[in-house]
């Protein structure tokens, strides 16, 4: 198993599985397609990495997986500064994010299993001192959506909906799980 990633987030996700496998950067054009929804950016991403990996790897089951965050229907990336992050939130604030997560497995014995959790993110009404105190404590500028779920990112939401509580962090287990148990793989 090799997941199709550079993300420590991805993989000590998937080291909750109990699986082994290594990780391996596919480093593709990450860029949006004219008039590409998130819906179509995410799972095109996602199939990307792994399709890149399983031609250097063709023995190997391959997981790619990839997050957009949008609002309204405009797609926000990672912040990677501390006065974007700041920005981001400011604009979320108050606000219901979607957050699409895809998920690709695939390998040269088995078929392209795909899929894509969508998760709404109710963002309470955030002001700029508290924003800034947690983007201080947080550090989230290389997180989509610029926050850490996983952490205090918890503390910026009033609600959160989703069918798998793991894709927000950037790789839906629930349906990882049952992807690698339909390629052969032993997952508890």
């Amino acid at each position: 198993i090799i997941l199709a990633s550079s993300s420590p987030y991805r993989k000590a996700q998937l080291q909750q599985l109990g699986v082994q496998f290594t990780t391996q950067s596919p480093d593709i054009d990450e860029s949006k397609l004219e008039g590409e929804s998130p819906r179509k950016l995410t799972l095109r991403l996602a199939k990307q990495k792994a399709q890149k990996i399983l031609k250097q790897h063709p023995e190997a089951t391959i997981i790619g997986s990839d997050q957009v965050c949008s609002l309204a229907g405009e797609i926000f990336g990672k912040p990677l500064t501390a006065s974007k992050a700041l920005a981001q939130l400011q604009l979320f604030s108050g606000q219901c994010v979607e957050f699409f997560t895809a998920l690709y497995v695939t390998s040269q014995s088995s078929n392209q299993l795909r899929h894509i959790d969508v998760t709404q993110v109710y963002f309470r009404n955030l002001n700029t001192a508290e924003i800034k105190r947690y983007i201080s404590r947080d550090q989230p500028l290389d997180c989509a959506g610029g926050f850490k779920v996983e952490s205090l990112g918890l503390s910026l939401f009033s609600a959160v909906k989703s069918s798998d509580p793991s894709a927000l962090m950037g790789l839906p287990l629930i349906k990882l799980a049952e992807f690698l148990r339909t390629s052969g793989h032993q997952v508890p």
